[in-house]
């Protein structure tokens, strides 16, 4: 039986009133006296109850404290739901394949590759031999996400579905899923099923002999899309000897990104190929069979019924081999089929995964969780209190016969192919206290993540480098410029380095213009705009701030450059034709125009015209990503990313709906522990309603700063806004 109340103590979960200093006094002390209650209650507590506190700081971030592991996930599964329930129903429907029922036919597609990779039937079977551990803290959690949802039936019924102890492990393969099941889709030569997470994120590390404090630093800043299953959720979590802090994917209690209270990890997108395709022959006889040395085998045939919105359910028909499944329509008439194959098919043990990083000490155990190979292929960093700084380009990656390209679908008629196992670790790319004492991959080639690095693809094989060695990209370059420049990274430093804005083709471009005018803007010397607006792009400092007048002007110039002009040139530092210069000056004269008749003015604020915010709520927003054209003559994208489209609300304007969107700056010290910083672009609470809704695109992301998290509890008594007591019951 679960019960919860309300610490009569503390205020409901409510806006908090910063002005008044008796209200402050009163949640310290109620904190306190919660505090002592809690360590009592312990103690005299009968049975398996156990109590909780969830308690939210100024922010709205929950804070789950308990001496139970256990009871602090029933609290973090509450909380979750008391802030997206809604998401956690999306994100459950998506992992189990039930998302075309209230989506309808566009869900179809990647309901089935769902069920085609058993991501509900694996976990049910999973979970009932699981370690004692998963199923105690899994019950939990999700025990807490039930416990909300009786107490608010009504709350997004329109998407309900059933939550179950197993449905977070269905949440996290399905996040897993979409990179091998992409390269499956690459392979063939076809587009995926859904868009693959955007391959666009920030990770790089200091060591202490960089660093002013002589700690070491790490970044992780994901650029995910801000809806849908790759939304994470941030908390704080105290429960017995597991602490972890950062974010998690919504519907689920592992650590996506974050820290212990020794060692901390950042995640991009880059790795090695962890999936293949093969062409198999195939004939009805009648039931299917498929060839494989020379032997004529059967195929296992499941049917899956799919619900489908406003319809009757679809019965879709599965094919197997050995080698995994059919991934694409079989063509009988030709005898021929491809089947997919990765080691994330078979593989259940994520949570066991999880559960051994956030307990790791140092990087070295750390590195050793990982070597489970349960996540996905991402470029991973680490580092801990004892100053070590860790890269690991991870991947449960096959052994493959030479002689093939594995880029493309392989003769899967032959043992000849067959996989020879999985790369331990050490076969990896891997890098561990580089001798420069920085690094970073901002999804870039290991070649370039320092300055001579010792990463080159003549020491691995292809397919675990998997990347050309020249793969370099505007955040990879910038993030190399500031770390190589600064041999003492102060705090202040490093959230310059996060919340960078500056274009690094901006001089480039604005020398092209300058040589332009000089050649070819006699025309134009007598229009004193644009005169008045050619010296402010010269001008502009190259930052996209709130405030700058000249970016607007720039972007829209250069995306206008990009479908007129060959920039091929610029992009080898070279100089455009005389043609194209003279059409250059031409483009930004039509620019001026249009912004004017636009806007009132060319020289529109930045922030004007691009914003963040949601439900109504928009606030100025700084930072850039676009291109057009040439992507290495005209591709910008700042180190804080942003990345936006129309808002319908307001005609010429831009509002962020994805790029960075889970920022988390960690400082990790051998004597004070570890102390991070945070930034969402939004705010912790899905409802409208909330103070917490949109609090952070406000006081946060539009003015490029961060927020404490409040790690240690004394920092949290001095910052705490609610706190509401739980008692659960095994």
């Amino acid at each position: 039986m679960n019960a919860l109340t309300v610490s009569a103590l503390s205020g409901p979960y409510l806006p908090f009133r910063r002005s008044m200093r008796i209200h402050q006094l009163v949640c310290k002390l109620g904190f306190q006296l919660a505090i002592v209650s809690l360590l009592v209650g312990c103690l005299l507590v009968q049975g398996k109850a156990q109590e909780a506190k969830l308690i939210r700081d100024t922010w709205g971030v929950p804070h789950l404290v308990s001496d139970d592991e256990t009871a602090a996930m029933y609290a973090f599964g509450y909380a979750q739901a008391q802030d997206r329930l809604e998401d956690i129903y999306m994100a459950v429907r998506t992992g189990v394949g039930r998302m075309a029922e209230i989506q309808g036919p566009s869900a179809l597609e990647q309901d089935y590759m769902m069920r085609l990779a058993h991501n509900d039937t694996l976990h049910t079977e999973y979970f009932k031999k699981a370690p004692e551990k998963v199923r105690r803290n899994l019950e939990a959690f999700t025990a807490g996400i039930r416990a909300y949802i009786a107490e608010h039936p009504q709350e997004a019924a329109a998407v309900a579905i059933d939550i179950e102890p197993w449905h977070p492990l269905a949440v996290g393969r399905a996040m897993i899923l979409r990179w091998p099941l992409g390269t499956m889709r690459d392979d063939l030569g076809k587009a995926p099923v859904r868009p693959k997470p955007a391959a666009g994120s920030n990770q790089w590390a200091v060591s202490p002999k960089r660093s002013a404090d002589k700690s070491a630093i790490l970044l992780s800043d994901p650029h995910l899309t801000w809806e849908g299953l790759a939304v994470l959720y941030e908390a704080r979590f105290h429960g017995g000897d597991l602490h972890m802090n950062g974010y998690y994917l919504i519907g689920s209690p592992m650590l996506a990104i974050g820290h212990n209270q020794r060692v901390g990890w950042a995640l991009t997108t880059g790795g090695p190929d962890t999936s293949d395709v093969y062409e198999i022959k195939i004939r009805a006889n009648p039931l299917p069979e498929y060839q494989y040395d020379g032997q004529w085998r059967p195929m296992r045939i499941e049917k899956f019924r799919i619900g489908l919105k406003d319809s009757e359910p679809i019965e879709k028909t599965a094919l197997y081999t050995h080698l995994g499944p059919v991934i694409s329509d079989p063509d009988f008439a030709k005898g021929i089929a491809y089947v997919g194959a990765s080691p994330y098919l078979e593989q259940t043990g994520l949570y066991e995964q999880f559960d051994a990083m956030a307990h790791a000490k140092d990087v070295h155990e750390f590195n050793e969780a990982l070597g489970r190979h349960q996540y996905n292929e991402q470029n991973v960093m680490s580092a801990d209190v004892q100053g070590n700084i860790s890269y690991v380009r991870n991947g449960a990656t096959p052994i493959r016969p030479d002689g093939y390209d594995w880029t493309r679908p392989v003769d899967g008629t032959t043992s000849k192919t067959a996989w020879k196992g999985i790369h331990p670790q050490s076969d990896l790319v891997c890098l561990i206290n580089p001798t420069k004492g920085y690094m970073q991959n901002c999804n870039i080639s290991p070649a370039n993540m320092i300055v001579d690095s010792p990463l080159t693809p003549d020491e691995y094989a292809p397919y675990v480098y998997n990347v050309t060695w020249d793969q370099n990209n505007p955040r990879g370059r910038r993030t190399i410029e500031m770390l190589e420049s600064n041999r003492s990274v102060t705090m202040q430093d490093a959230m310059n380095v996060v919340l960078d804005i500056y274009d690094n083709l901006a001089p480039r471009w604005q020398a092209e213009l300058r040589e332009a005018y000089n050649l070819h803007g006699k025309k134009y010397q007598d229009n004193k705009t644009f005169v008045e607006a050619l010296e402010g792009i010269l001008a502009w400092d190259g930052n996209y701030t709130i405030d700058a007048t000249a970016s607007a002007l720039f972007k829209y110039w250069r995306l206008k450059c990009g479908e007129k002009l060959n920039l091929e040139p610029l992009g080898q530092s070279k100089p455009l034709s005389e043609t194209d210069r003279q059409e250059m000056l031409a483009l930004l004269a039509q620019t001026i125009d249009e912004m004017t008749t636009k806007y009132g003015a060319w020289n529109v604020p930045w922030g004007q015209i691009h914003v963040v915010g949601r439900g109504g709520a928009y606030f100025p927003a700084p930072g850039a990503d676009y291109s057009s054209g040439d992507k290495e003559a005209n591709f910008s994208e700042t180190l804080l990313d942003v990345r936006s489209t129309d808002l319908k609300e307001f005609p010429g304007v831009q509002v962020a709906n994805s790029g960075s969107m889970a920022m988390i700056l960690m400082f990790f010290d051998q004597e004070h522990g570890v102390r991070s910083f945070t930034c969402t672009p939004w705010g912790q609470s899905g409802h409208v309603e909330s103070p917490h809704y949109v609090d952070q695109a406000a006081a946060l992301y539009s003015n490029r700063t961060m927020k404490p998290t409040w790690w240690n509890i004394d920092e949290l008594m001095q910052n705490t806004e609610s706190t509401q007591t739980m008692q659960y019951t095994k």
